[in-house]
């Protein structure tokens, strides 16, 4: 290894009371569950990299969401000024991962070309498309395109030595993975690849999908990825909170 591990740190910012048949293909007992919204952050000695954005308290508020604070708020207690990040992961273009952009004034922002094509594309009309983003966010992000603060990546790409975005799909067009090196090994932040642990682990898709071959398909490819199945972190579990190691009231890190 040619430059220090990574440690990844998760930020809760949001969370929700839902069911099982609202997250879980072909689920129908309407278990209670919740639902936990983090961004992250990867940070060795020499390099930090955001990944995902959540939303904002006006949005989350307005689709139901318990908002906690801001992700800068919690960014900041880690040391991490949101002005001076200059590598922002964009895992996918649905509203709980592409708000906030404004926060990193400085940083370029990475999303698969997939994505902006399809959310930029003639299905966005359809309400099945529509309800999971907010147009300002998709605005917001081929405003960057223009100015040159957006690369769109095609596959695979590393974004700093040792982290890497690999486009799986499933959940949406162009949905994004990112592998990290950490002290421990290879470790896949799954993003929406796998909301819960009970995705990967059981092999159960999520409710809302683009692709569902493809879904099974990216579980696939993060078992690859990962050194080990420990080292696959989905994006929305609470369990991520008690399954990682604690730094502060919502923070955890693996690394």
């Amino acid at each position: 290894m040619t430059h220090s591990p990574y440690t990844i740190y998760a930020v809760q910012y949001a969370r929700r009371e839902t069911t099982s048949t609202e997250l879980f293909y072909g689920d129908y007992h309407d278990t209670p569950m919740k639902m936990a919204y983090f961004v992250w952050a990867l940070v060795s000695d020499q390099h930090t990299v955001v990944v995902d954005l959540g939303f904002t308290e006006e949005v989350g508020t307005g689709r139901g969401r318990e908002f906690m604070r801001c992700p800068s708020v919690g960014l900041a207690e880690l040391g991490i000024d949101c002005a001076s990040v200059s590598h922002v992961v964009v895992s996918h273009m649905h509203y709980d991962h592409v708000g906030n952009y404004d926060l990193f004034p400085n940083a370029t922002f990475y999303l698969q070309e997939d994505e902006m094509r399809f959310y930029t594309g003639k299905y966005v009309r359809h309400a099945a498309f529509r309800r999971s983003i907010e147009v300002d966010d998709v605005v917001a992000m081929v405003r960057y395109n223009y100015e040159g603060r957006l690369t769109l990546v095609d596959g695979v790409r590393e974004i700093v030595p040792g982290v890497h975005a690999h486009r799986v799909g499933g959940h949406t067009a162009g949905l994004q993975i990112v592998t990290v090196q950490t002290a421990l090994g290879r470790a896949v932040l799954a993003t929406d690849a796998s909301h819960y642990y009970h995705n990967i682990e059981k092999d159960v898709p999520f409710m809302v999908l683009h692709d569902l071959p493809g879904m099974y398909d990216s579980f696939e490819r993060m078992r690859e990825l990962a050194d080990k199945p420990e080292l696959i972190v989905p994006g929305h579990d609470p369990l991520v909170l008690e399954r990682l190691k604690p730094v502060a009231d919502g923070i955890v890190s693996l690394g």
